[in-house]
C-alpha cells in the first residue's frame, strides 16, 4: 500500500477511534449521572439549567473522555501507520480542541472546566505524541539491531 494512502487511512481511523472513545465515555457519564426524567433536550434553557446543577465529577468525566479520546486515537493511528507522525497529534488534538470550544459556545460550562480543557487538550496531544514517538523510535532501533 502506498505510504500516503496508509498514512491517510491511519489518520482517518484514529479520528474515528477518538470520537468513538469520547462518545463511550460520555455515555458512561449519562449512565452515572442520569438526566432528570422528562428533560427536553430541544429546550436550551432546560438543558442549561441541568448542566449548571451537574456535579464536578460529571464534568470531569467529559474532560476525561476528550483526553482519553486523544490518547486512543493517536495510538490507533500510530499503530496502523507503523510510525508516529506529528500530523496525527496535530489533527486529532485540533479536532478535539475545536469540538470542545464549540461545545463551550453552545452549552454553558463552568469557567474552571473551560480553562482546564483548553490547557489539557493540547498538552495531552503533545505528551501522547512525544511518548509514542519515543516508544516507536526504541522499537525501530531494537528491530534494526536484531536484523544485523
Amino acid at each position: 500500500m502506498p505510504a500516503l494512502l496508509r498514512t491517510t487511512l491511519a489518520l482517518l481511523a484514529g479520528v474515528v477511534v477518538t470520537f468513538f472513545t469520547i462518545s463511550a465515555v460520555e455515555q458512561l457519564g449519562h449512565i452515572l449521572y442520569r438526566p432528570p426524567v422528562g428533560l427536553d433536550l430541544q429546550d436550551s434553557s432546560a438543558v442549561s439549567a441541568y448542566l449548571k446543577q451537574l456535579p464536578a465529577g460529571a464534568l470531569l468525566l467529559v474532560l476525561a473522555g476528550w483526553l482519553l479520546g486523544i490518547f486512543t486515537g493517536l495510538t490507533a493511528s500510530t499503530l496502523l501507520a507503523g510510525r508516529c507522525r506529528g500530523r496525527f497529534a496535530l489533527a486529532i488534538g485540533s479536532l478535539v480542541f475545536l469540538g470542545a470550544v464549540s461545545n463551550f459556545y453552545v452549552l454553558p460550562h463552568p469557567m474552571w472546566l473551560m480553562a482546564l480543557s483548553l490547557i489539557m487538550i493540547p498538552l495531552v496531544a503533545l505528551v501522547c505524541w512525544w511518548a509514542l514517538k519515543k516508544r516507536f523510535s526504541h522499537s525501530e532501533v531494537a528491530t534494526e539491531g536484531e536484523n544485523e
